[in-house]
């Protein structure tokens, strides 16, 4: 089913679409990874803590914080392309 609506901004169209929207575009890409990759540090930064914290008993304590850290990894990356366009 072909998409109704104003066509998005991308490499491949560049010189068809609207260079201000391909630039947004880019912006808001790189803004949601930075997101990610600073709500990754803070679950990092917790862990942290809380292995010094519960020093050990850690592997029980922090049990939670390392499954969320090892969740929200792989999607937490800066990359020049988006995984859509490769």
């Amino acid at each position: 089913m072909p998409e109704i609506g104003p066509v998005k901004a991308t490499r491949e169209n560049l010189y068809t679409a609207d260079r201000t929207e391909l630039y947004d575009n880019r912006d808001l890409l790189v803004r949601e990874q930075w997101v990610k990759i600073m709500k990754l540090r803070i679950v990092r930064e917790k862990l942290e803590e809380c292995y010094h914290s519960q020093s050990v008993n850690h592997m029980q304590n922090c049990r939670d914080l390392v499954e969320r850290y090892l969740k929200d990894l792989p999607g937490a990356r800066i990359g020049g392309r988006p995984p859509h366009l490769k």
